[in-house]
């Protein structure tokens, strides 16, 4: 019964403090949707400048420059955009106060560690609020600008125009970033697994030549027939899972 006390407290501070932090990015609607989840739909957004310059840079002229997204977003229901906006502020409340969700598992787990798993423990909490925000970063600058260029250009036909709701947009974003941001807790999750035995580096080394064919295979998937594009987006990956087998054969060393 203690526990459940203690634990019904921490969930209590992070439901109070998830609360708070929707109200203010609930108000804030301009920045949040002008700004943050419509940017990667324009031309002039950051990470379509960038590949610009870059494509520039490399003698390709304006190969790699995009001049306007023939994307257009509507609202299909009444309720349509309170829901969105709703809905958008819950998701960015979680990946604001990420780090303070982190902590109170944290406080709440502590005391039953004990001295080694403690201080073990404590070291993983910056390397999971760190790869979580840059893998959310990663989805943001690249993964999803790449996305939704490519299908927005993408058609079946010259009839065919591409008005998208405006919940596909927002929801596809959202998976993508979040997605990332978890995909990039990988070496935390391999450490995990490590030290309970279900995996080894030499396992994972031995399969390195299978997960990179399946991280390109994935990163084809997701950009269109550009070489360039797949490789930035499979390179942070293969980077990750060799991450993960160093972060397990280390872990086998301290054992």
């Amino acid at each position: 019964m203690e526990h459940l006390d203690a634990l019904r407290s921490h969930l209590w501070r992070s439901v109070l403090v998830l609360f708070v932090a929707m109200i203010f990015l609930f108000s804030q609607k301009a920045w949040v949707f002008d700004v943050v989840l419509l940017g990667p739909k324009r031309s002039d957004f950051l990470t379509y400048r960038w590949v610009c310059s870059l494509g520039t840079y490399w003698g390709l002229g304006k190969a790699w420059c995009v001049d306007v997204l023939p994307l257009q977003l509507v609202n299909l229901d009444l309720t349509g955009q309170l829901m969105q906006h709703f809905y958008v502020s819950i998701v960015g409340a979680v990946v604001l106060i990420f780090p303070y969700l982190i902590w109170e598992i944290w406080r709440f787990v502590a005391p039953a560690l004990r001295d080694k798993e403690y201080y073990a423990a404590r070291n993983l909490i910056a390397a999971v609020i760190i790869l979580f925000y840059a893998g959310c970063a990663f989805g943001y600058f690249v993964l999803s600008p790449m996305s939704i260029l490519f299908l927005s250009q993408y058609s079946v036909s010259t009839e065919v125009v591409n008005t998208i709701a405006l919940g596909s947009y927002i929801s596809t974003l959202t998976m993508m970033v979040l997605s990332a941001g978890l995909i990039f807790e990988l070496p935390v999750l391999a450490y995990f697994l490590g030290m309970v035995g279900l995996i080894n580096a030499p396992w994972m080394r031995a399969n390195r030549r299978y997960a990179i064919v399946i991280n390109l295979f994935i990163a084809a998937a997701l950009t269109p027939s550009d070489v360039g594009g797949m490789l930035i987006l499979a390179l942070p990956m293969i980077l990750l899972y060799e991450m993960a087998i160093w972060v397990v054969a280390k872990s086998a060393n301290r054992s």
